[in-house]
């Protein structure tokens, strides 16, 4: 992929749809992830099983599809923005920052010099591998996005700071583990968890960035409206699991009811 498309629409303000993927899942399961219309995914290796090998095939091929994939790091150390940035992904999740040096940090590391300090390697996992090395370096340092998580209630004390971190494209709000910082584990809708919500909506506006969320999909109409653009709504093998439920479900009440 020599453009972010994930990066361009947010630019342009558009709500871009998500979901996550904590597991490894194979090229059939994301075809019909792509043709149900996810334009990104989340993808873990900060909570989920999956590997950097498995990283690298579904990086490739939801390119392929017109998807991007947004690996989430488990931790903010170079080896791990390196190597998930050699897969061939133009963005990188950062979890728990709370500091413009953290930002910074992740910035530096995502980017070539003389932008950042990014090492070159792996060419041939690289998706501008058939571009030049000047030119590989200029496409990913302006296509590469950037996301840090705010997380925690430290992270939306010093979010000004991060937010004025150059390089920097998105916020991302983590509510479960927001909440527990919070002192109130699972209600993502506590009155002071939706004014931090709000403090880094506003803080993005006033910085040009833009902010995303993990939350759940028939609920998002308030936070569209304060802002937020970037939506990872639920998980591909929840989705899978929910219909087989259903489906199931479904059967069970026809047989006894025969």
């Amino acid at each position: 992929m020599l453009r972010n498309t994930l990066k361009h629409a947010l630019q342009e303000g558009r709500a871009v749809f998500g979901v996550g993927l904590t597991g490894p899942i194979d090229l059939p399961t994301l075809r019909i992830v792509a043709d149900a219309g996810v334009e990104w995914i989340f993808t873990d290796l900060e909570h989920g099983s999956l590997d950097i090998s498995e990283l690298l095939t579904v990086v490739q091929a939801a390119d392929i599809l017109g998807m991007c994939a947004v690996p989430r790091i488990p931790s903010l150390e170079y080896h791990w923005v390196a190597r998930a940035l050699d897969t061939g992904a133009l963005s990188v999740m950062v979890p728990r920052v709370e500091s413009a040096a953290q930002a910074e940090l992740a910035v530096q590391w995502c980017k070539f010099p003389p932008v950042g300090v990014r090492g070159q390697g792996s060419p041939s996992f690289l998706s501008y591998a058939s571009v030049s090395g000047p030119d590989s370096v200029e496409i990913s340092n302006r296509e590469t996005l950037v996301a840090v998580q705010i997380e925690t209630a430290a992270g939306v004390r010093h979010v000004e700071e991060i937010a004025a971190v150059p390089g920097v494209d998105v916020l991302f709000i983590g509510p479960r583990d927001l909440s527990i910082s919070l002192g109130h584990p699972g209600d993502s809708l506590a009155e002071d968890a939706v004014a931090a919500y709000r403090k880094v909506c506003d803080v993005a506006r006033a910085r040009g960035l833009a902010v995303g969320i993990v939350w759940e999909a028939a609920q998002t109409a308030f936070l569209y409206e304060m802002g937020v653009r970037m939506f990872s709504c639920g998980s591909a093998l929840g989705y899978m699991r929910a219909g087989v439920n259903a489906a199931q479900k479904a059967f069970r009440q026809q047989i006894e009811g025969a």
